[in-house]
């Protein structure tokens, strides 16, 4: 990612408009269009509100971190990360099975749905990439391959 831009913000879920417009703004400014700015709209405030709460549950006063900006081969890239015990998303092929009367817990699907490319890493907390193809003048600068219409999201 050349020159990322970086945004902290305290564990409360106030802050989550403000992560949103934040990196909108970023990904308009970097080229990417209305539509896929809308998909990134939702996915960051999903990951956002997760890692939020996640510190929440845990009591943690420690800052959530989102880094964004273009990377390489034509992608605006969002990665939101969080000191929480992390946890292990369902496989993409369970979504199949979900009882979708039951509130909740569709933060990962949307994720996954909305996102080009997602990588969810465990360590010292846990961090969420999303990756969104950009698109200059009507063409896409990356070969766009959609989460869970071909594309594989990784978990480590």
């Amino acid at each position: 990612m050349s020159a990322p831009a970086e945004l902290v913000v305290p564990p409360d879920t106030r802050y989550v408009g403000l992560a949103r417009l934040v990196v909108c703004a970023a990904a308009r400014q970097a080229g990417l269009d209305d539509e896929r700015t809308e998909d990134l709209r939702i996915a960051v405030s999903e990951a956002t509100a997760n890692a939020i709460l996640a510190h929440q549950r845990t009591g943690s006063g420690e800052p959530v971190r989102l880094c964004f900006g273009v990377v390489g081969g034509g992608a605006f890239q969002v990665t939101v990360a969080d000191t929480g015990p992390g946890f292990e998303p369902d496989d993409a092929a369970v979504v199949e099975g979900r009882d979708w009367t039951v509130e909740g817990g569709l933060g990962v699907t949307l994720i996954r749905g909305l996102a080009d490319d997602v990588e969810f890493v465990q360590g010292a907390g846990m961090q969420v990439h999303l990756r969104f193809t950009v698109t200059l003048n009507g063409r896409e600068t990356a070969g766009r391959e959609k989460a869970g219409t071909g594309g594989s999201p990784t978990t480590r």
